[in-house]
């Protein structure tokens, strides 16, 4: 591998890792999250698990958590306006065909 696509770990404390990627030509954020140490074992095995890296898999966490909870309110917002109109496939079908 590259070391713009190795992931850096630096220890801060018994409790505190910061988590980065190394890139070219670009900047990125760093972000700090703090677990204990069972905790950061378990996530750095399952993110080798996975075959990704540490900061590729933290993103992506932290990403769908977002993404689900925009689904979530959208839901809501859908169900707050739903008529109870419904059609059934052979309405859709039909309608399709004209």
């Amino acid at each position: 591998m590259h070391s713009s696509s190795t992931p850096t770990v630096a220890r801060c404390s018994t409790t505190e890792y910061t988590v980065f990627k190394l890139t070219k030509g670009a900047t990125m954020a760093t972000m700090t999250i703090r677990m204990d140490d069972n905790d950061a074992e378990l996530v750095r095995k399952y993110a080798r698990f996975e075959g990704v890296t540490l900061s590729d898999f933290a993103r992506t966490a932290i990403l769908e958590k977002i993404e689900d909870a925009h689904d979530v309110q959208e839901l809501r917002d859908a169900l707050a306006h739903d008529t109870g109109e419904r059609f059934s496939l052979d309405d859709i079908l039909a309608d399709l065909d004209q």
